[in-house]
């Protein structure tokens, strides 16, 4: 069974259409069908929502292995509750690069205290590179809100999309132009220049509240 056959499955166990799936997810239906038809691999904004909308287990829909339903992410563990958050792919802490899928069955567990709003409103990242050293090294978990407007990003570490492709910089707006710098912590690296008018060029994806290092 192929990954839209298995997102299809879903749908019937949901008792939703594609178009109130799409709905519920403020996910275009078009871009659903294309999933469902194995057309295109869902990217990690849709698993995300998936997952955590529905508790949808990642690892079974990419795979095949397990169950399609986990449990409820919300856990409490010595007095304290935790939402256990699925860390669904890479990031690029260099240059932009292409996303590639982690190991689905990786999750995070992260104090709710920590998570202002809407929990599904988070996702987590691996990051790839050295590009945020010392503030984020190789290997870290990103913990990201979902954020679109640029202004609210100024001066914070950031997931973009730059060219189809996806990179964790730290966003500096200009007040008097319209370019965006997208700049490293590392001095090694170049900083980037953007338009976030240009949407075919940059999207702003989320904001990173917290890094977790890779011991």
């Amino acid at each position: 069974m192929a990954l839209g056959e298995r997102l299809h499955q879903v749908l019937q166990d949901l008792e939703m259409t594609q178009t109130a799936l799409a709905k519920a997810l403020n996910i275009s239906n078009v871009v659903i069908n294309r999933y469902v038809k194995n057309k295109t691999t869902p990217d990690y904004n849709f698993l995300n929502k998936l997952a955590s909308t529905y508790n949808i287990n990642i690892n079974w829909l990419i795979t095949g292995e397990g169950t399609a339903f986990v449990s409820d992410r919300i856990k409490e563990v010595n007095d304290r509750i935790y939402y256990d958050m699925p860390i669904l792919a890479q990031v690029s802490c260099g240059s932009p690069e292409s996303i590639e899928v982690a190991e689905p069955e990786d999750h995070i567990m992260v104090d709710t205290l920590s998570l202002s709003g809407n929990f599904n409103d988070y996702f987590a990242f691996y990051a790839h590179g050295d590009s945020m050293y010392p503030h984020i090294a190789d290997g870290d978990v990103v913990i990201v809100k979902q954020q679109s407007d640029w202004q609210k990003a100024d001066g914070r570490i950031c997931v973009i999309r730059v060219n189809g492709e996806v990179t964790l910089k730290k966003v500096i707006t200009y007040s008097e132009r319209h370019e965006i710098l997208l700049q490293p912590l590392n001095k090694d690296f170049s900083p980037l220049i953007i338009n976030p008018e240009n949407t075919d060029e940059a999207l702003l994806i989320g904001i990173a509240v917290m890094a977790v290092k890779n011991l």
